[in-house]
């Protein structure tokens, strides 16, 4: 596929179409946006990585169990996400888009991440059926009000300004200040659980008040960019989206990359049961993310220099080979293991960063080819695809150890697991990713050629017609 074969015929602009190049939103505005997705990622983190672990230790749930409830709210949410990302395209709210479905997840998911956690007590006095229903039902429902603003949330973007230039801004700060959120509960969550003598009740519930007070400041953002007053068929959305090549190409490279990268779920296991020390699970994840915060800023100017084809395509070669690196070098030398991640994080950063910027591209490249902006339903699939993304990789990770003999903790009992489970633990942990970004790559450069200038040439045209 040549890398002019995204046009079937020559773009034409008209001359006196200018590109709008000035930026439309103050500082204090993007600021405020990017606020939103630090308290997302704080609750992401803290539900990710510490509730398979919240109900194998003090739940006393079965690995394969939690592994089961993992999937299967995924599943759920995979499918919940484009159906009211469709909704969404077809509602007409006076008050914006997307705007009120962020401003509700800015209250409705950080109560649900309190109720994942909380009644400890209550549930252990009850039988094991009860534990396994309450931990199924409120992941479920977490999992369907996160999913109703997550699209709304990055689709967010493309209406707030019709810059490409500034849009690329937007997102890369969302990317920069997520990461930072990440980083924040990386380091103060395991604190605190230990301060709390683990209490996690109490521990999410200061998390949880945090994340409301930054996710609220989006009720300050204004949506400016209009289109798609009639109501759409749903017909004309489905067509939309299966002709978005594009689209399509990227929802496979990401789930294929990322579905089987079983870092988040396992961390706090190799942490416990390889390192022999819970607290470090902190530095297990916090040097794998530091990294991108640094890098993070330079990545617009990335991509205007080699653009998000050529970066994209690094990230995964390089992710691809330090996992491996790690798993035949790092197993008994922690030090080593972080200076390994450390070298990774940062020469996988552009990937993290960029990733929503494609998808940002398809809504461009749908507006010219078809006439339309289905912003809510083309961001719906990135979320659709991390669903998928953690339905895999929670689920499938805990089946493996599960299947590999871990056994579970209840009430603070000591469990030693067995060479075996250890090193089928460890192989899991990094060669799952690996094998994800080989096959990845090859994908995505094979079937991705949408370049730089034929966004910028795309959405001229667009502006022109609107």
């Amino acid at each position: 596929m040549g890398k002019n074969s995204v046009l079937n015929e020559r773009i034409i602009v008209e001359k006196n179409a200018k590109p709008k190049n000035a930026f439309v939103t103050k500082k204090s505005e993007r600021f405020m946006y990017s606020s939103y997705f630090f308290g997302q990622n704080i609750i992401f983190f803290i539900v990710s990585s510490f509730l398979a672990v919240y109900y194998t230790s003090v739940l006393g749930i079965s690995a394969t169990t939690v592994g089961s409830i993992l999937l299967l709210a995924r599943i759920w949410d995979a499918f919940v996400d484009p159906t009211l990302a469709t909704i969404i395209e077809r509602l007409n709210l006076k008050s914006g888009k997307f705007k009120p479905w962020v401003n509700l997840a800015s209250i409705t998911v950080p109560i649900m991440t309190f109720l994942c956690f909380g009644f400890s007590d209550q549930l252990l006095a009850s039988s094991e059926g009860v534990r396994i229903g309450y931990a199924a039902v409120t992941y479920l429902i977490w999992g369907t009000l996160y999913a109703a603003a997550d699209a709304p949330a990055f689709a967010f973007s493309t209406v707030i300004t019709p810059n490409p230039e500034e849009r690329t801004v937007l997102l890369a700060n969302n990317q920069i200040t997520g990461i930072v959120g990440i980083l924040v509960a990386v380091a103060a969550f395991p604190s605190v659980l230990k301060a709390t003598n683990n209490n996690y009740m109490i521990s999410v519930l200061i998390f949880s008040i945090i994340a409301f007070l930054v996710m609220s400041m989006t009720r300050f953002v204004k949506e400016r960019v209009k289109s798609n007053k009639k109501e759409p068929a749903i017909k004309e959305i489905l067509h939309s989206l299966l002709n978005n090549k594009y689209l399509k190409t990227i929802v496979i490279v990401n789930i294929i990359a990322n579905g089987v990268n079983f870092t988040n779920t396992l961390a706090p296991f190799v942490a416990t049961d390889i390192y022999k020390d819970a607290t470090k699970v902190s530095l297990i994840l916090g040097v794998g993310i530091l990294p991108v915060v640094l890098v993070a800023p330079f990545v617009p100017k990335l991509v205007n220099k080699y653009g998000k084809i050529k970066l994209m395509s690094f990230a995964l070669g390089a992710n691809a080979l330090l996992s491996i690196v790690t798993y035949f070098v790092a197993y008994e030398n922690f030090g080593l293991f972080l200076g390994v991640s450390v070298l990774k994080a940062m020469l996988i950063a552009p990937q993290l960063v960029i990733y929503p910027m494609f998808f940002a591209d398809s809504v461009e490249y749908d507006c010219y080819k078809n006439g339309t902006r289905f912003e809510a339903v083309i961001f719906a699939t990135q979320t659709f695809s991390s669903k998928i993304i953690g339905a895999i990789s929670g689920g499938l990770g805990m089946w493996i150890i599960g299947i590999a003999g871990y056994k579970a903790v209840t009430n603070g009992h000591t469990v030693t697991q067995t060479a075996t489970t250890l090193k089928s633990l460890w192989a899991t942990f990094n060669l799952g990713g690996a094998i994800g970004c080989i096959i990845a790559l090859f994908i995505f450069l094979k079937f991705y050629d949408l370049s730089e200038e034929q966004v910028k040439e795309m959405a001229l045209a667009n502006q022109s017609k609107n």
